[in-house]
């Protein structure tokens, strides 16, 4: 099932709402130009509730197939990104220190927000910084090569300045 676009985070708070869907990629343009390819829709599981101190909040997991560039062999990498989150609807950013520790702000001005853009950002948090396969997998991997060190079984990688170590010696 399609989630919807458009929504107000307060009222589905005071429904005790549970949103499950998916998001269409066509509705994720930042994440489509942080990845190569995104190869499924997002998946997206949300509960609306109020909390013990009557807050409105959002708890939520989400996860979604990408394709991107592994930085050691350049090789296309699949890999599925997962996030989870726990926001506080706030109305203006005067509420920001009422939003409590275990929660993220979502700021919701007007009544009716872009869910979408919300589920975006959170699984955009989620990128790694850096991209590689699995040790194993990746054709760079001839690029690590590992020695014993004078100590005995610890292995070293294959360093510009080892050269130098051993001039020292």
């Amino acid at each position: 099932m399609a989630l919807p676009t458009l929504i107000d985070p307060r009222k589905l708070a005071l429904q005790e709402v549970i949103l499950e869907g998916t998001v269409n990629v066509e509705d994720l343009p930042r994440l489509a130009s942080s990845v190569t390819a995104i190869c499924a829709p997002l998946w997206a599981s949300v509960q609306f509730k109020l909390d013990e101190s009557r807050a409105k909040v959002a708890l939520g997991n989400i996860k979604v197939p990408v394709e991107t560039v592994c930085q050691r062999c350049l090789d296309p990498l699949k890999m599925e990104l997962q996030a989870e989150f726990a926001a506080q609807v706030i109305w203006s950013e005067d509420h920001l220190n009422r939003v409590a520790s275990n929660y993220e702000p979502w700021l919701v001005v007007d009544k009716m927000t872009s869910f979408s853009e919300m589920l975006e950002d959170e699984i955009l948090l989620a990128l790694p910084l850096v991209n590689y396969h699995i040790v194993g997998e990746c054709t760079g991997d001839t690029f690590l090569h590992e020695e014993v060190d004078a100590a005995g079984d610890e292995t070293v990688s294959d360093s510009p300045f080892n050269v130098l170590q051993q001039l020292k010696k």
